[in-house]
């Protein structure tokens, strides 16, 4: 089965994280014009840039966690060059033959489709969009969006060709080329997707739309790494590795959006005015 491709096949695919968010966005908008509460409504800083989960929060809360996630990451890089990640197969393989033995059209059909949310043609649109959003309201923010499109696959081309790991040579259900590991997809997701929360909570103020961008936001994330697997063109310790290497690297895009936030700061002119108490 060839691996559909075109722009069409993105514009139709980025709908399932996009569609789901401007449906929520929509509701909330009418609900929120119909009954305005405090609470609901937040100044930026306390959203966008204060939410209540960040990649920081959660990989610096404990002083062990992002050296044994650097470590973690490492280890397995190394594995995945040495004589073709012969030591990862020993579970990688398994898993591949179990994945190729419960498959059915109606899986094949869902997770070729999820897999193009994690596509180049799908991170070209979802960033045009962002930056349409974000741009005019918070100028740091775009810049960061750019550094973080275009840093990726740089850093995904420079693991890849160190590494030299090879795709899984049987079974794949789409046409894919290129070194293994970690799997580009899921990088790509993780630098698309990763960004959305950051982007709704700056246009819309709303905690309760930050946290379903959050949820849809890793939801697909999770099912771009499950479909490289499924698919057939990854091993599943290509795409533990890509998740690995995103949580990082969403991290140090946070780090960044500090800095750029001091010498760019979010337009006042987009802040929303305090709801007034009666």
């Amino acid at each position: 089965m060839a691996e559909p491709r075109g722009v069409w096949a993105a514009v139709v695919s980025i709908r399932v994280g996009f569609g789901a968010l401007v449906a929520v966005f929509l509701h909330e908008q009418v609900t929120g014009a119909m009954n305005l509460r405090t609470a609901d409504v937040l100044q930026p800083r306390n959203l966008h840039r204060d939410p209540p989960i960040t990649p920081a929060g959660v990989l610096l809360r404990y002083p062990w966690t992002l050296p044994a996630i650097v470590v973690l990451f490492a280890g397995m890089a190394v594995a995945a060059s040495v004589a073709n990640g012969a030591l990862l197969r020993v579970w990688d393989e398994p898993v591949r033959s179990w994945v190729s033995g419960h498959r059915t059209d109606a899986l094949d059909s869902f997770f070729l489709y999820v897999t193009r949310l994690g596509s180049w043609q799908v991170v070209v649109i979802g960033l045009v969009v962002l930056l349409a959003l974000a741009w005019r309201v918070c100028p740091g923010m775009a810049m960061l969006l750019i550094a973080a499109t275009l840093a990726r696959p740089v850093c995904e081309w420079l693991i890849k060709t160190g590494v030299g790991r090879d795709r899984p040579s049987v079974g794949a259900l789409v046409d894919s080329a290129g070194p293994s590991f970690p799997s580009g997809h899921v990088m790509a997701a993780i630098a698309l997707w990763g960004l959305v929360p950051p982007i709704v909570a700056l246009v819309t103020h709303r905690r309760t739309l930050w946290w379903v961008a959050t949820v849809v936001s890793g939801t697909i994330i999770v099912l771009v790494a499950a479909s490289r697997v499924y698919m057939g063109v990854h091993w599943l310790s290509d795409v533990i590795g890509a998740l690995l290497f995103g949580a990082v690297f969403l991290l140090v895009i946070e780090r960044l959006g500090d800095i750029s936030h001091r010498r760019y700061p979010c337009s006042v002119y987009f802040e929303p005015s305090a709801p007034s108490r009666s």
